[in-house]
């Protein structure tokens, strides 16, 4: 397990590892698309499960183009992200956080290693949501989509902000994927996760596992 105490950076996805929010995100998907096929929706949803941390924008644009196979969609891809939109953070809002994550934060900000969350969700959504939530004050940075996880944690490396040792907690492919592109240490938050393969993966490439943060730092600095 990587040592997180003397990290110089440490970065956290949303969905699964800040809040228990990946099925209100599953549902959102679905409830965007209310007068679609359900056969279709469900291939949709799957594909979403499939391919978590990627965005919204992606994945609509996806589900036009690729399942249904609809030629001109601009106004249906619209509003389906709209009605995403409104499901989503209704859902962030409400959602648990997951257990332990507080006491994570509080532990990293006090020590003063810096804290950022790189998320698949839309940017602006996330950022509200944190503030609201007061989660916001944790972070130095908040960012999501429209730019990918590697386009954001390039970002960060651009700002002088992306320093090492650093850690990268997340649920999702996508997740470790970004990590190993910027040699951080990854992380698997696999308690609520949808990474069907997450576990054998992870496993497989001696990545390290926790279900939730409940004692995670229980002895660190004592």
């Amino acid at each position: 397990m990587p040592l997180i105490d003397v990290c110089q950076s440490v970065i956290f996805d949303c969905d699964g590892v800040i809040l228990a929010s990946n099925q209100v995100k599953s549902e959102a998907f679905a409830q965007a698309l209310p007068d679609e096929a359900s056969e279709l929706v469900k291939e949709f949803v799957n594909y979403h499960k499939e391919n978590g941390g990627i965005s919204r924008y992606v994945k609509f644009e996806h589900y036009f183009k690729n399942i249904k196979k609809q030629a001109e969609y601009s106004d249906d891809l619209d509003l389906a992200l709209n009605r995403y939109s409104v499901y989503s953070r209704n859902g962030l809002m409400q959602c648990e956080e997951i257990p332990g994550i507080c006491s994570v934060l509080e532990f990293l900000n006090t020590r003063q290693i810096p804290c950022f969350v790189v998320s698949g969700g839309d940017q602006k959504e996330v950022q509200s949501v944190f503030k609201e939530r007061n989660l916001g004050k944790f972070f130095q940075d908040i960012l999501g989509s429209p730019l990918s996880k590697k386009e954001n944690l390039s970002v960060l490396k651009s700002r002088n902000l992306l320093k090492k040792p650093g850690i990268f907690f997340g649920d999702a492919r996508s997740d470790m994927i970004a990590a190993e592109a910027f040699d951080l240490d990854f992380i698997f938050v696999a308690g609520v996760s949808e990474w069907g393969e997450g576990r054998t993966t992870c496993r497989e490439k001696q990545i390290s596992t926790i279900e939730d943060f409940e004692g995670f730092i229980d002895g660190i600095g004592s």
